[in-house]
């Protein structure tokens, strides 16, 4: 961190003084917590005492391989792309990746230092209002908070739209996406209707993201340049209510931020629920994590850390993300259709006969009455139905990388069983992954090599 002369600031309404270097700091932090969490009065945000006992940042896993279940890991230098897409993408299993960030010039320019320096009085996105207006802070203001916060569940400082600003959108020079992800079909949208797709993030340590799965089943690479993250995953059939542990909370007096969800909620979630399986693992410096679409996953910052993630669609996981882009993004999906059939024909095959299959009809197929009240909640950000998007609009450069095999147009094996599922995915329409695994008993080590199965999951009957 960049020297300087600490100058003691006193935070407005009685909060707990804190030393800033900066003297506009506590001004700046109080506006964007009293935006983010309005509920919240200043002290509250260290109420539970987090910052002075920090046992759950040390606390190690506790793997069994029954319940717990270790995240398999895997050097990059040891894997090709074909073999990650048949081992997990298409398997839609979890793993972490070594060694994937060496030639990212961001294991060194994204030093907190070098950062100060570079992009000090750039303002980055550090939360939403009530409203759901973006938050920011000069990062100057924000590494002085993080370096001195004492914070149970600190400000995170989450950036969606660094090419938005002409001094951040030199943090796209220092990365690249990993060639283990070639494709994004989402870039058969023009950039204005992509959904949000990258995320450039520092957390200080005690932050992050409470259980989640991401939009529209999308699949996510997350890397970390510095620091160390604790993650926690549940596969998709888990429901909601079990994996974000409502059901073990006392909303009355306990938080859910997520060091309160490792802390207590996770452990009573293991106990009343010990037929659910849980995936963990510690992600440090120069390490990527994969995390198939629709997997619950919620993470703990246990150093302070700098990443970037994107979420993509590529063959692995295209006709559950088309399914659900159909019904909850209508506008979206209807450019996204015209543009497969004008630049990608076999995509656009595919999501006709995922149509016809489930007897959907796109909203330009139906009557001027017959629309639901569904296709006015798209985004303002949609394109409307007389948009067209033209070969210069669009990037093909991941609509167009390299993948073993276009799934529906590999040697088709013999047909599932009529109404057969895959445990990780939504019904398909010819059985082309080739990765279903037969039921197997749970493992009884705690280790899991890169080419072992995950453990199939049976759904208990629970509605999410």
């Amino acid at each position: 961190m960049e020297a300087a002369p600490a100058v003691a600031v006193a935070a407005e309404n009685g909060a707990q003084k804190s030393v800033y270097q900066h003297r506009r700091t506590a001004g700046e932090v109080l506006r964007c917590k009293k935006g983010h969490r309005s509920e919240l009065k200043p002290d509250d945000w260290g109420k539970y005492g987090y910052a002075s006992n920090e046992e759950v940042l040390s606390r190690p896993l506790e793997i069994d391989g029954v319940q717990t279940i270790p995240l398999p890991r895997i050097k990059r230098s040891e894997v090709s792309p074909a073999e990650f897409f048949t081992r997990f993408a298409a398997a839609r299993r979890p793993c972490i990746i070594e060694g994937a960030l060496d030639s990212w010039p961001a294991m060194q320019n994204w030093d907190l230092d070098r950062l100060l320096h570079k992009y000090r009085h750039t303002p980055f996105k550090v939360g939403e209002d009530d409203k759901g207006r973006k938050l920011r802070m000069k990062l100057k203001y924000f590494l002085d908070y993080m370096e001195h916060q004492k914070d149970d569940s600190p400000l995170y400082l989450f950036e969606t739209k660094v090419e938005g600003d002409a001094q951040a959108r030199k943090l796209l020079d220092d990365f690249e996406v990993p060639d283990l992800f070639p494709n994004d079909f989402f870039d058969l949208v023009n950039p204005h209707s992509k959904p949000p797709f990258r995320w450039w993030s520092i957390g200080p340590k005690r932050s992050g993201t409470t259980v989640h799965n991401d939009p529209l089943g999308t699949a996510a690479w997350n890397a970390v340049t510095s620091g160390r993250k604790r993650w926690v995953l549940f596969e998709p059939q888990v429901p909601v209510r079990v994996a974000k542990g409502k059901d073990v909370i006392n909303k009355a007096t306990e938080d859910d931020e997520a060091i309160m969800y490792f802390d207590f909620l996770l452990p009573r979630i293991k106990a009343k629920h010990p037929d659910i399986r849980v995936y963990e693992g510690i992600q440090g410096p120069g390490e990527v994590i994969f995390v198939p679409g629709d997997w619950w996953h919620g993470v703990l910052n246990l150093e302070d850390c700098v990443a970037v993630t994107q979420n993509f669609v590529g063959y692995d996981n295209f006709d559950s993300v088309w399914i659900r882009a159909r019904r909850e993004r209508k506008k979206l999906s209807h450019l996204w259709l015209r543009n497969m059939r004008k630049f990608a024909p076999q995509l656009h095959a595919q999501a006709m006969e995922l149509n016809r299959r489930d007897s959907y009809r796109m909203r330009h197929e139906r009557g001027p009455d017959s629309a639901s009240s569904g296709d006015s909640s798209s985004s303002s950000s949609s394109s409307s139905d007389s948009s067209s998007d033209e070969d210069s609009d669009l990037d093909f450069a991941r609509v167009d990388g390299s993948v073993p095999v276009s799934p529906w147009l590999a040697p088709v094996k013999p047909p599932m069983i009529k109404g057969e599922t895959s445990a990780f995915s939504v019904p398909e329409v010819v059985d082309f992954s080739g990765v279903e695994a037969p039921p197997r008993k749970r493992p009884h080590s705690p280790t899991i090599t890169a080419d072992q199965p995950m453990p199939p999951q049976t759904n208990r009957g629970e509605e999410q």
